[in-house]
């Protein structure tokens, strides 16, 4: 990422997040948890979408 306007790639993510983790091993049970609570709302948003398009 060259230009500090944009936003990182999901691979940049992830390779930074590996990197922190391997020198920050305590974190990742937090890490575990956010990605848990993204995705359930993720899950929420789409089961609503789906909810709103039937009607």
């Amino acid at each position: 990422m060259s230009d500090n306007s944009q936003i990182p790639t999901k691979e940049e993510i992830i390779k930074n997040m590996a990197k922190h983790l391997q020198t920050h091993m305590q974190d990742g049970e937090e890490v575990l948890l956010r990605t848990y609570d993204l995705a359930f709302i993720k899950g929420k948003m789409e089961a609503m979408d789906e909810m709103k398009k039937s009607k």
